[in-house]
């Protein structure tokens, strides 16, 4: 599955080369990826079954192979997918290996905004997976948290997460059409008193948002898979605006740019 280049055609050469290299680095990344795949031939024969009964293009092969790795390690049985696709089969598959080693088998609540779309993956999945994935049909709206504004799905499943992969809704506001970022990984922690542990797709803004709530330590930006992973985190690491201090920002000669600044409450 091939890669969009990073776009940096508005940056100086260093920033350029830099941005070549790291495309490259990601294409064979991928490349490394899908022939770890091939060599599952269970999980590959599912993966091409629901592409093939659904046209979808869905993330990249480092993507699936990144999912199934996680679940893999982490050991979760309650999974939430925030947008369905490819990923449901793949994560279904970590948890039904997970099982057959011994662990307890999982399930996977699986979010889509799409109606049709729904419908569509619903037919699609190969049915021998079907029975440990839930999808669920749920509209998209508005959501803010303090200064942020996103978007969420308005019907998901009050249950114990312990792992989260998100890749939806799509990010235009339903009210407006502004660009927002994917709101409920942070709604999820919140209301969560167990560690949780997620993978967040190629979303900037969100990266963004997810680093200014959790902190770079917790919200770890992956160059080479263009992901974040995000955990073990649980509602006690949910940061807040403690005070905003703009003094260090302040220049009496140039351009002054005022920095965003999070920190925990007392």
């Amino acid at each position: 599955m091939a890669l969009p280049p990073l776009d940096a055609s508005q940056f100086g050469p260093l920033t350029r080369l830099r941005a070549g290299l790291i495309f490259r680095w990601v294409a064979a990344n991928n490349r490394r990826a899908e022939t770890r795949l091939r060599s599952m031939p269970d999980l590959w024969r599912d993966i091409q079954h629901y592409i093939e009964k659904s046209s979808a293009t869905g993330a990249s092969m480092s993507d699936y192979l990144t999912l199934y790795e996680e679940v893999r390690r982490l050991k979760p049985v309650e999974i939430l997918e925030l947008g369905t696709g490819v990923s449901t089969v793949v994560l279904v598959h970590a948890l039904m290996d997970n099982h057959a080693d011994g662990a307890p088998m999982g399930r996977v609540t699986s979010m889509e905004e799409s109606g049709d779309w729904t419908a569509m993956a619903r037919s699609a999945l190969p049915p021998h997976i079907a029975p440990y994935a839930e999808l669920i049909h749920s509209p998209k709206v508005d959501g803010i948290y303090k200064m942020f504004r996103g978007v969420q799905y308005t019907e998901i499943p009050d249950r114990s997460y312990d792992f989260v992969f998100s890749d939806g809704p799509q990010r235009h506001s339903p009210v407006n059409g502004d660009k927002l970022f994917d709101l409920d990984l942070i709604q999820i922690v919140r209301r969560s008193e167990r560690v949780v542990n997620a993978v967040v797709d190629n979303h900037y803004l969100t990266f963004y948002v997810l680093q200014k709530v959790f902190g770079p330590e917790l919200a770890r930006y992956d160059v080479s898979k263009r992901l974040m992973f995000v955990g073990p985190v649980s509602n006690r690491n949910v940061r807040h605006l403690k005070k905003e201090n703009f003094l260090p920002d302040l220049r009496l000669f140039g351009r002054t740019e005022l920095k965003l600044r999070m920190a925990l409450d007392d």
